[in-house]
């Protein structure tokens, strides 16, 4: 249980490994729901109805389908959320030339537009979920507004983290 009394409904768990271990979902999305973490959408690849084959391409737009799921789901970014979604990237690393890479990538989403009380209440939770997935598998950003969220954004992110420097 976080310090704001909010638990993690046992679904989470279980729901995240079957993005991280079997790739059964492309990306899962959380909210606080009765003091209680619950799982919102779990979505799989298959569901997205994906037209590209290029790997860089068919993470865009699957990215695309989650960030129009979240606007939906969060009246147009007004209401907080967490989320994971299973990141495809290529990055140029030393001696192994331009690699694929698949990451899995929570979002703490705390838009500017939501209440205070509900940034609040998200953030002084995030440490509960986090627990809860591991955080040895994931990579971490918190967002407080679309821009942030942009396919492009977390690319460089990650391409930072994992590429050449």
């Amino acid at each position: 249980m976080s310090t704001s009394g909010v638990s993690v409904n046992p679904d989470v768990q279980r729901s995240f490994q079957r993005l991280s271990d079997s790739k059964e979902y492309r990306y899962i999305l959380f909210k606080i729901e009765d003091r209680e973490v619950v799982v919102e959408a779990a979505i799989a690849q298959d569901e997205l109805d994906l037209t590209a084959d290029d790997y860089e391409t068919n993470s865009k737009e699957a990215f695309g389908h989650f960030i129009e799921d979240l606007r939906e789901r969060t009246d147009n970014f007004k209401d907080c959320r967490y989320a994971v979604f299973d990141f495809k990237f290529t990055c140029s690393r030393v001696g192994a030339g331009t690699s694929k890479m698949d990451k899995i990538v929570f979002l703490q989403i705390c838009p500017d537009g939501a209440s205070i009380k509900k940034k609040m209440v998200y953030a002084s939770s995030a440490s509960a979920i986090k627990a809860s997935l591991g955080t040895e598998k994931i990579i971490q950003f918190q967002v407080s507004d679309e821009s942030e969220m942009s396919h492009r954004e977390l690319i460089s992110k990650l391409t930072e983290k994992y590429g050449d420097r």
